[in-house]
């Protein structure tokens, strides 16, 4: 079993929220056939999407300072639930020998193991990780092309994350679900959560009328596959 590091913190419900999905996902019968975490919460790491807007500091050397501390940690693994920090994934991965799960090339190992050919796929995340084009480049490699929403859509999705960050919860779940419904209405049949503030949105709406790839959900599968196999 390998024991797996996390650099948290973008936002704390966000992170929580990978570390419970972690913990349902394991197929444990006792404490100790849970595989062991440590998580670096670290909610100081500049804003993702300001930076990536030209508005902000550089994340990157406060991800990298929290790769030092896991490092000596010894973790086996690396993750990071935050989408929009995955700008930042190749200068990890040349930072550090420890293997860096990507919450990216998770969810489109599930959308391409899936074996659906959709016409419409969306993705419900930060205009940090559309301008970086975070998940564009990646699923283009396979030749999966990720259609974007209205301007009025998107508004509406990042007034979402950030009323999460800021414990408004309630307030982002009613935006949110009517938002989702103008989503379906555009005929997007599969949408692809892809923001870690987002999941925590999801038991508000009808998750049955698309397939909604839960990409912290999906993190989490991995991260565990792989520090069992250890």
């Amino acid at each position: 079993m390998k024991r797996l590091g996390v650099i948290g913190g973008m936002g704390p419900e966000a992170t929580s929220d990978l570390f419970l999905k972690i913990i349902k996902n394991t197929p444990a019968k006792n404490d100790q056939e849970h595989i062991p975490i440590v998580i670096d919460n670290y909610p100081q790491i500049p804003d993702r999407t300001a930076f990536l807007k030209g508005l902000g500091e550089s994340p990157l050397p406060f991800l990298l300072e929290s790769v030092t501390r896991l490092e000596k940690c010894e973790v086996d693994y690396l993750c990071m639930p935050c989408n929009t920090a995955h700008y930042f994934v190749n200068e990890i991965r040349e930072y550090t020998d420890i293997p860096f799960l990507s919450i990216v090339e998770s969810t489109l190992e599930a959308i391409i193991s899936n074996g659906k050919k959709y016409k419409k796929i969306g993705l419900i995340t930060t205009d940090g990780t559309l301008i970086g084009k975070i998940y564009h480049k990646v699923f283009e490699k396979k030749n999966i092309e990720i259609k974007d929403f209205d301007k009025d859509i998107q508004q509406n999705i990042m007034d979402c994350i950030y009323l999460v960050k800021a414990g408004e919860k309630d307030k982002a779940a009613e935006i949110f679900a009517k938002t989702y419904s103008e989503i379906i209405d555009n005929g997007f049949e599969c949408l692809i959560a892809g923001c870690t503030e987002i999941p925590v949105l999801l038991p508000f709406v009808d998750l049955s009328l698309a397939d909604v790839y839960d990409a912290t959900e999906l993190l989490a599968q991995k991260a565990v596959s792989v520090c069992l196999k250890g």
